[in-house]
């Protein structure tokens, strides 16, 4: 049997050229500085815009909210007057033996669950319809007597609302009592209906609050709405309040503490917060001249970045971050991320050899080994 050695020399250059040719192989997260910034090919084209003063200008999008001029010019509900669909009681006193509604003797009559109709009218015995929309508990109970006045002797009536059925309003979603509730005296605008509800599950600054009204709709921040006094419009029956966390997320990868997709921790989440939401860049692993967002930017805003005036739809571009240039954690703090972001962290050039000498390792000491076993 014939047997190959190869002399100590010849084994270690076998070593090194196998570690050579399968260093594109190293294990990685994603492409490096010098691939992203290549030129992008053809069949996915893509454009590279470093991150300056401008550039943060030129992507900030005013995010802020609100409501249609109908929600903020509405009045409020006069809760003091009745409205169709809500429920009284009303109760009649006779000063006779044999009174109208109570022919038994003198005493009281209830009437105890008397509803106003669609068109606004209820309906009391021997008197027929009455209008009740639109009208004062007391008016109602004036114009019961008078017209009780013309049946029987000196009535005494007495009017008090059970439900106001008729002003109702859905509040759903992130807050603490989830329910229906009826538009009542201190409650005829958005906010302290929202406390009555038990305020919002989340920070007011991740909440958004719609308003549905028919077929509009409306939609503000919370924190807003505690902060600017026209977002606190007031409420009609049949509106809908929806309190919802704010949806946008953005996905991390490549050298951070924590490669996820991520929600919106707050409403206007800069890059250099994105970067510590996923436990910053990785010390032993990260390059900070190469952290990158890449995004689909609108054709308006792709326009001013790319100073080629409106385009026709959509552009990829990825946005370099090179912390190590002056004012570069600024531009990080000043750079807004947006929904579908994706925050990309390179590697250092040093972590692919680290890698590559990690992988070749236990082949020098194979290759030690044979040369103790062989003699050579």
């Amino acid at each position: 049997m014939t047997r190959f050695v190869f002399p100590p020399s010849r084994t270690l250059a076998a070593l090194f050229v196998l570690a050579l040719t399968s260093a594109c192989a190293v294990p990685r997260s994603g492409p490096d500085y010098s691939e992203i910034t290549a030129e992008a090919p053809a069949a996915l084209p893509y454009d590279v815009v470093r991150v300056t003063p401008a550039i943060v200008r030129a992507t900030r999008i005013d995010e802020r909210m609100g409501f249609p001029p109908s929600f903020v010019s509405a009045r409020a509900e006069d809760t003091a007057t009745v409205a169709p669909g809500d429920v009284m009681a009303i109760t009649v006193w006779e000063n006779i033996d044999q009174g109208l509604l109570n022919p038994q003797g003198i005493g009281a009559t209830p009437l105890p669950h008397v509803k106003v109709d669609e068109r606004g009218l209820i309906f009391v015995p021997y008197i027929g319809m009455i209008r009740a929309a639109g009208r004062t508990l007391g008016q109602i109970r004036e114009a019961i007597r008078k017209r009780l006045s013309e049946k029987t002797l000196n009535p005494q009536v007495d009017v008090f609302p059970i439900d106001a059925r008729g002003r109702l309003i859905s509040v759903q979603g992130r807050v603490r009592a989830p329910g229906l509730y009826a538009i009542e005296p201190g409650t005829e605008r958005l906010l302290p209906m929202l406390a009555r509800a038990g305020g919002v599950t989340e920070e007011p600054e991740v909440v958004r609050l719609k308003l549905r009204r028919g077929v509009e709709t409306g939609e503000v921040w919370v924190q807003d709405l505690y902060d600017n006094p026209t977002t606190n419009v007031a409420l009609k029956g049949g509106d809908a309040v929806i309190a919802e966390r704010d949806r946008r997320i953005f996905t991390a990868l490549g050298a951070v503490g924590r490669q996820s997709t991520v929600p919106f921790p707050v409403r206007d989440l800069s890059a250099e917060r994105a970067m510590g939401v996923v436990g910053g860049l990785l010390d032993q692993r990260a390059d900070p001249t190469g952290v990158f967002v890449f995004r689909s930017e609108p054709a308006e805003i792709a326009g001013k970045v790319l100073r080629s005036g409106a385009t026709t739809g959509p552009s990829r571009i990825v946005y370099l971050l090179d912390l190590t240039k002056p004012g570069g954690m600024f531009l990080a703090r000043e750079f807004v991320m947006r929904d579908g972001d994706t925050l990309y962290a390179t590697s250092a050039p040093f972590t692919k050899w680290m890698k590559m000498l990690q992988s070749i390792a236990p082949l020098v000491t194979f290759g030690g080994s044979t040369r103790a076993l062989t003699g050579y």
